[in-house]
């Protein structure tokens, strides 16, 4: 740039020179007539080179100060980027460890998965074996709605027995291993009485008692008496759902059925075939296909 300023001071003293020269051969005009086209082709060719050379002036410092801008906004810049590359890279580290604990976190929670659908298939398995277990302790047992509060006295297992062999009209009195009175709270002037829960000692005279139970109805000092069997809350939700097949096997003559421990429904034909369903829905389906239809027309 230096050398272009130099080139510059050149030219100016020479347009100077020019200058002086044309001054001094102005005063004898006749002497040479070609004197100011030489001064004006000599301006012209001094301007141009000015532009050309303030042109490479510009280039220069335009160049210059881009090279400074350069380096200051590549100082600032890598000022500011420097913290941030510091904390991306504790960022990175924060990242990789949250995935190695994400990775072992599900690895512990698919053997935990595994480990809890394996004890609810035991909880499952338990607990059918316990509701098996309560409904069968209660195979002895039956109960017996619509006796007034307070009509058992001191022993209530020996009125009951002299109860059932009245009521039933039995050949002795039955052979009771308990005989009490359900125990929720003793039921206000009014309502209903709590029923007795009855253990009979021989599961035979149990069935007999409840088989007599359904001849005919039964009255205690003029009220009705009911006799059930003893089901656990489960197994007599199972069994009350085989209630509507039930009722439409009542129209069908010469079809016998009965409720298997705990709610299987036994329906056996007229021509002795047996069928066995723990669906109701199931039941209901083949008493409309293959017994209503074969059976109806045969009583009408």
């Amino acid at each position: 740039m230096s050398g272009r300023i130099n080139v510059f001071s050149a030219l100016i003293m020479r347009k100077t020179d020019i200058g002086v020269t044309t001054r001094s051969t102005s005063k004898s005009e006749h002497e040479g007539a070609a004197t100011p086209m030489a001064e004006s082709e000599a301006n012209r060719s001094l301007l141009a080179s000015m532009r050309e050379m303030m042109e490479e002036m510009r280039g220069d410092i335009m160049n210059g100060l881009g090279d400074i801008v350069s380096d200051v906004v590549k100082k600032e810049i890598t000022g500011a980027l420097s913290p941030l590359e510091a904390r991306i890279a504790s960022f990175s580290s924060a990242v990789r460890d949250l995935e190695q604990a994400a990775n072992e976190q599900d690895g512990r929670l698919t053997v935990v998965q595994a480990s809890v659908s394996q004890l609810q298939d035991q909880v499952a398995s338990l607990t059918r074996k316990c509701e098996d277990l309560e409904g069968r302790s209660r195979l002895n047992n039956i109960r017996i709605v619509g006796i007034p509060e307070n009509s058992e006295g001191p022993r209530p297992t020996e009125f009951v027995a002299g109860l059932l062999h009245d009521l039933l009209r039995l050949d002795a009195k039955p052979v009771l291993d308990r005989a009490h009175r359900t125990l929720r709270p003793r039921p206000g002037e009014g309502a209903p009485p709590r029923p007795f829960v009855v253990r009979v000692n021989m599961y035979q005279v149990r069935n007999e008692i409840l088989r007599k139970a359904r001849e005919s109805p039964l009255h205690f000092n003029g009220r009705r008496v009911l006799i059930f069997p003893d089901y656990t809350t489960a197994v007599a939700k199972k069994r009350a759902t085989f209630g509507r097949v039930k009722k439409e096997l009542h129209s069908c003559p010469g079809v016998k059925f009965g409720l298997l421990f705990p709610a299987t429904l036994q329906i056996t034909l007229p021509s002795g075939t047996s069928h066995k369903f723990e669906d109701p829905d199931a039941a209901l389906d083949f008493v409309e296909k293959n017994i209503k239809t074969v059976v109806a027309p045969d009583s009408v």
